[in-house]
């Protein structure tokens, strides 16, 4: 019981302290010559208070204080020590917990370790961060107290999901969290380069690895939760389309298409607009990712809460940000670089471009079959589900043709690529179609769409191999 009020308060005195970070911000945004070193050590002081709170938690798991009604609904006195930890955040309440740890971890290091900018900018993105954490804040304390008190206090918990009792997707929730919450110092840096017009190759290099840090984690976690998917719940291979593997991919498909237009606007100073859309929408489809998750909406073996009133704060809290976000962009980002009209046809640039547009596609086609029977339900009382046939027609085609991309964009030069010289491409292509044709031969395929799916899958790997023994070109 010690452990819940202690960290109970702990989570209300993070909040006070997120409320006055506001105040010292704005105090030291007019007098912005150096950042106040009372903004670091509040942000600390609240990153300080979430883990109390978090390890308190766990705490309560460990010692099975069924007092505490997250461990009574989620725990049992008999179950191994590592499942009683990872069933801290193996819940709705406790996840949210490890969300908030996680957003105020990134904005500490984030001040601590941001080099070469300006006060100003840090400070945005602080207030911004905070804009955030407060949210999750009065979510967690209004809606999912991870600290309720159950009396008469049950001698038994209920226990854990079993089929939630699985090494691999005791640490997914964490590496996927780290994906997600990276997202959103993203998100808060954009709109604070934004609102300062400071948006440069400086910037691009800087925030960089932060997108890639997100995108290593982001991945990370949904392979461990694709290879959880085959070996427990048997669905034949590593993906099934469910509804809640989409709202974790969707975001992965925006953060990867916004690494590729950073690397752009690192070397040349384009594609800001294309920046700043897409750091916001990965932030979006994350939230709406927590939103879908947690309402009830979605019918999954993944999805966490089934209470409307939460869902209810998290569609609200999700459309600030969205309007918040949109009124940024059209009063502060003004896009006078025309340059990106004018990519030669065969170049880097190019290529680049038309990988964004690709994965845009893809991009579309997973949230119209994940949002599609939500709307189709709530109009007409009608449930359908949208199953893989629908991903493979509309998706397979387009493909191939990125594929191919794939393997010949990484080839072509900056600015302006020549054709000689890049016989080995062709050379290449004509291997991977034998190959692919003697494949199917042997599995006795004779689907014209497989040949040449599996031709330009062998083309993107010989491509890729050969620059392991080559030198750049």
């Amino acid at each position: 019981m010690i452990y819940s009020l202690v960290g109970y308060y702990s989570l209300i005195l993070g909040l006070i302290i997120g409320l006055s970070l506001f105040y010292f911000s704005y105090k030291n945004f007019n007098n912005s010559n150096i950042l106040d070193t009372k903004i670091v050590s509040f942000t600390f002081l609240q990153l300080f208070f979430v883990v109390i709170s978090f390890l308190c938690l766990i705490f309560s798991f460990v010692v099975s204080d069924f007092s505490n009604e997250t461990v009574f609904n989620n725990s049992h006195t008999t179950k191994p020590l590592f499942y009683k930890i990872s069933g801290t955040w193996g819940n709705h309440e406790g996840s949210l917990l490890l969300w908030l740890l996680v957003l105020t971890l990134f904005i500490f290091i984030f001040l601590v370790r941001t080099k070469n900018q300006t006060v100003k900018y840090k400070i945005l993105t602080l207030v911004f961060q905070q804009i955030i954490i407060i949210g999750f804040f009065l979510f967690l304390i209004k809606t999912s107290n991870p600290f309720n008190y159950i009396f008469p206090i049950p001698t038994e918990g209920l226990g854990l999901n079993p089929i939630l009792q699985d090494p691999a997707l005791a640490i997914h929730p964490p590496i996927l969290y780290l994906g997600y919450v990276g997202s959103s110092i993203i998100f808060s840096s954009v709109l604070a380069a934004t609102s300062l017009k400071i948006i440069s190759t400086s910037w691009a290099s800087h925030i960089k690895k932060w997108i890639l840090i997100s995108w290593i984690f982001l991945t990370l976690g949904i392979l461990l939760g694709s290879i959880w998917a085959y070996y427990e719940l048997g669905w034949g291979g590593f993906w099934f389309w469910d509804p809640v593997e989409n709202v974790s991919l969707m975001p992965w498909l925006a953060l990867t298409t916004l690494l590729h237009c950073i690397l752009v606007l690192e070397k040349k100073s384009i594609l800001t607009s294309w920046v700043i859309i897409l750091s916001i929408a990965t932030f979006t489809l994350s939230m709406c990712g927590t939103f879908l998750v947690r309402s009830g909406i979605l019918n999954s073996v993944h999805t966490f809460a089934n209470d409307p009133e939460r869902g209810l704060f998290i569609l609200v809290f999700l459309f600030i940000l969205i309007f918040l976000s949109i009124l940024i962009f059209f009063f502060f980002h003004k896009d006078t670089d025309k340059k990106s009209s004018s990519f030669f046809w065969l170049s880097k640039e190019t290529s680049i471009l038309i990988n964004n547009w690709f994965m845009m596609y893809f991009l579309s086609v997973v949230l119209i079959g994940t949002v599609y029977p939500i709307f189709l339900d709530v109009i007409s009382s009608q449930k359908i589900s949208v199953g893989p046939p629908f991903y493979h027609k509309l998706i397979i085609p387009f493909l191939i043709p990125f594929l191919f991309m794939m393997a010949i964009g990484p080839k072509l030069k900056w600015i302006k690529s020549q054709l000689e010289d890049k016989i080995y491409l062709i050379s290449f292509l004509i291997i991977s179609i034998l190959l692919s044709f003697l494949v199917l031969k042997n599995f006795n395929q004779n689907v014209l769409i497989n040949t040449i799916l599996i031709s330009s899958a062998f083309y993107l790997f010989f491509m890729t191999l050969r620059d392991f023994f080559c030198k750049k070109i």
